[in-house]
Parts: C-alpha cells; structure tokens; sequence
C-alpha cells in the first residue's frame, strides 16, 4: 500500500514537472505594493544616502588623526596607526553599483514615461556620473590602484586593478562627458539629494572636481594637469565661486532619513588635538618651540576655531609632541547633531586650488585674491551653516595670511612660501571632512605634522593609505600583485605610497 502511494506521487510530480512551461502564474511573484520597476530617482538617492551615510572609524573618521585634527581617548588604535586591512566593499557594492545600474537603466528606457517623470534621461545620467567619478576618485586616493575599468562588470569576478594615474585621467574624462551631456535648460533631476535637480551647479561641480583631480596629479604630470586645470577653469559653465552654488550633505532624520555620521560616535572617544588648537590660536612653533605643539607656522589666530570646538582658547589633547597637552577641548557639540550638515565640495575649496595653481605658475590669475576670497568664503559658509557668525573677523585673517605668502622669510624660509601658505590653509578648510584633508596633505607634505611617539605599524610613518582588503590578495592574487608593484615601496602597507604620491 505504502509502496502504490509512493508511485501515485511521483507520477503526479513527473505530470506537473513536465508541464510547467506551460503554466502560467500570473502576478504570483509580483509585489502588490512596492515598486517592480527600478526607479531612476530612489536608486539615485538611495547611491548617495549609502555614500553620504558612511560611518565608523575607517570610513569616515580615521584621516582626521592621521592629519592630527583629533585625538583619541580611550580606544587609541587608530591614532597609533594600526596596520589594518580595510574592506572597500561598502563602495563598490552598496554604492557605485547603484548609480551605474542607474544609468544602464536609463540609457535603455529613455523613452520610458516613469524615466521621462524624472527628469531628462541625460541630466539624469550626468548626474550619476559625476557621482561615480567623485567615488572612484575617494576609492584610488585611499588604496591607490583598484578595480576601475571591469570594476562593475557582475560576470567578471576578478577585475584587473587599473593604474590609479589612468584612473585619474579616465576620471577626468568622465567628469567632461557628463557635464556637457547635461542642459539647464532641460528639465531637473529628482532624487538629487545635494542640489534638489539643478544641473547647472552640477556642471560647476563637474569643473571643480576636474580642477581638483588635475592638482592632485601636479608631482606626476605637470604639463597635463595644468591643460586640463584651465581648460576647466574657463569652461563657460563655470566652477563654484559662491554660497549658494556649493554642494553640501543636508542631513535629515526626519525627511530622509539621512543622518550625520559624526553623531553617531562616542562623544568621549574623541579630543581636538593640540597640535590642531596650537595652529588655530597663532601659536608659532618656529617662535614659540617650547609652549607649541602646532605644525604650522601660522602665527594669527584663526576665528574658525569658534565653530571647530567646544571652548575656543583653551589646549586639546597633546597628539605627539613632547609638552602636556589638556583634554578639556572637544568638537564642538554642532557637528554631532544628526541633522547638521557636511561640506561635500565649497567655494573656499575651489578658490584654494585657483591659488595653489597660480602659486605653481599655471594660470595668470591673482594669487593674492583667490587666497583671500578662499579664507573669506571659508569664514562665511561655516557662519551660514552652523550659526555662529565669524564673518567680521575673515578680512584681518585673509590679510594677514596674504601677507604671510609674499614674506619670503616665511616659514623659516620655506622655498614657496605660497605653496606653503595653501597648504596650511587647506589643512583647515577642509574641516571636519577628513578623507579629503588626507588627499591634500599627502600630495603637498605639508603642514609638517610628527608621527605619534607609539605607533603600531612598523615604520611608524603617518599612514599614506589603507591595506588593501584582507581577501583580495587570495580572491583576485594577479590584480592584488599589480597594485602593490605600484606602491612605493612595493609593499601593501598603510604606509607606502601610492602613485601621485611621489614625494
């Protein structure tokens, strides 16, 4: 009996296996209440949540103790330069994919009227380009080279890793294509969470970032950097020179939810540092050897350092030099709001480029006025963004600075005072944004900053990078090696360093 049962549900099984091609179930694996088409808006929004969202020590905080903005309390690993690997798949994965599937969608429903809803399809793959770009950028800046050109192909699970100055250069064009495929006057984009659809500021960011990436290679290839910089900077859409065309995070818990990954961290974990407050309040270590931990030479002090911190004048946490520092100066308490905002890319950033450029002879444009407006700019976004007004204070420092540049004893004689002086000023500007400071002060080796005393990696160097991915060298052995050859030495240490790095 058993025996005739077994038989009966296997002819039974055989019948509807047989048949299945046949059947038709209709919407029984379609959602009745979500979306079962991508939409070109939610993928958008949703790449730049998951970048702008980042948090935790690697991904968002580590820079700022390499650059010696802060200090650690009580966990301490990080500042004394722990040697290791950092997964980079938050970004490829949960980020960069979005915005390419996005555009793969795009460019095969153009005529789509829920794609058309959103927007023109080619503001929208501008868009996502430029972000793209920016991303790639942020990825080969930390690493050096990485999968680039078959980096997003899902049938390709072992990409070639791409030489981080081609990187650069591909990145460059990618930044030209999308900003000329995109028409203001055409309509906007949705799910544009940094300028709500306005693809003109899009096209000033576009030429802004190629200013930005064409300095980063200035040790490496001068003569196309410098092409590439003007032709950028005179480019009829224009970069961002004023308040309202800067692209900033707009965090909200309410509406998004998108949150400020800064209020996210232990409160107590973290100090401003010494060195940072000693350079903010003037204290000139070249005058001053004994009382300052400041690496700079900067001897005016710096009204920024009324938003930057709790209690303006008194001592951070002494980071690496040999004199006693206080731990009384933190934060202050409006960068762990969840909804305060976060620079993305400001005016102050792009003036200070212009002037590094004309420090380096590329364009005839006025050294002096693009380091005043920078400081000036600098003073007004944070006064307009975090409510404390230290604008009447921006001319007196912008002077005093501008005269520091053209002092040629500046800097105990510093070859390029100018150079210098940029340098100093980018190491502030870019507050709290770390990842972006890191960049600059590798490429520029200035201010000069003094390793931790106990470091935990073995030079105990300041990093220049992180390791590649602990799997990488056994997942992808052949694109692994080639990254390392490129590094200087060639080693996959978070002191080595990468390509433009060459100084």
């Amino acid at each position: 009996m058993k025996t005739i049962k077994l038989l009966k549900l296997a002819i039974i099984f055989t019948i509807l296996l047989n048949s299945c091609d046949s059947i038709d179930f209709g919407d029984i694996n379609k959602d009745p209440i979500g979306p079962n088409e991508p939409s070109p808006k939610d993928m958008l929004a949703g790449g730049m949540m998951n970048f702008f969202n980042n948090t935790g020590r690697p991904y968002f905080t580590n820079p700022t103790f390499y650059i010696q903005w802060q200090t650690q309390g009580q966990y301490t690993s990080e500042m004394q330069y722990a040697d290791n690997p950092i997964s980079w798949n938050p970004w490829f994965v949960q980020v960069l994919s979005n915005f390419k599937d996005n555009i793969d969608y795009i460019n095969e429903n153009k005529d789509n009227p829920i794609v058309l809803s959103m927007g023109d399809p080619d503001n929208q793959i501008g868009v996502n380009k430029v972000m793209m770009a920016y991303i790639f950028k942020f990825i080969t800046d930390i690493y050096g080279d990485i999968p680039y050109t078959e980096a997003l192909d899902k049938n390709n699970h072992i990409p070639k890793y791409d030489n981080q100055i081609n990187i650069y250069k591909d990145i460059i064009e990618q930044l030209k294509t999308a900003r000329d495929m995109m028409d203001p006057a055409k309509p906007g984009v949705e799910g544009d969470l940094i300028y709500n659809g306005d693809v003109s500021k899009w096209q000033k960011l576009a030429n802004s970032l190629i200013m930005h990436a064409a300095l980063q290679l200035s040790d490496v290839d001068a003569a196309y950097a410098s092409t590439e910089f003007n032709a950028a900077l005179s480019h009829p859409s224009g970069v961002i020179e004023t308040l309202s065309d800067e692209a900033w995070i707009k965090y909200s818990i309410k509406d998004r939810p998108l949150q400020n990954p800064y209020s996210r961290l232990r409160r107590s974990d973290y100090f401003l540092s010494k060195e940072f407050t000693d350079a903010l309040q003037g204290e000139d270590k070249i005058n001053n050897p004994l009382s300052s931990c400041s690496p700079s030479y900067n001897h005016t002090p710096d009204a920024r350092e009324q938003i930057f911190s709790t209690s303006a004048g008194s001592d951070g946490a002494s980071y690496s030099c040999s004199v006693s520092g206080g731990s009384a100066q933190m934060t202050d308490l409006i960068w762990e709001d969840p909804n305060a905002p976060l620079p993305f890319f400001t005016s102050a950033w792009v003036y200070l480029d212009r002037a590094e450029a004309a420090a380096r002879g590329w364009t005839t444009e006025d050294y002096d006025t693009m380091l005043s407006n920078a400081i000036t700019q600098s003073y007004a976004s944070l006064s307009a963004h975090y409510g404390v007004d230290i604008t009447p204070q921006a001319a007196a420092y912008a002077a005093a600075r501008v005269a520091d540049a053209n002092d040629a004893t500046y800097g105990n004689s510093h070859p390029n005072p100018k150079l210098l002086v940029v340098a100093e000023e980018k190491w502030v500007a870019y507050f709290p944004m770390g990842f972006e400071a890191w960049a600059q002060w590798r490429r520029l080796d200035m201010p000069v900053l003094t390793p931790h005393p106990n470091p935990l990696n073995a030079t105990g160097q300041i990093p220049t990078r992180y390791k590649y991915p602990f799997n990488e060298s056994t997942l992808n052995p052949n694109g692994y090696q080639s990254g390392v050859q490129d590094l200087t030495p060639a080693e996959d240490r978070n002191d080595s360093r990468i390509p433009w790095d060459v100084n």
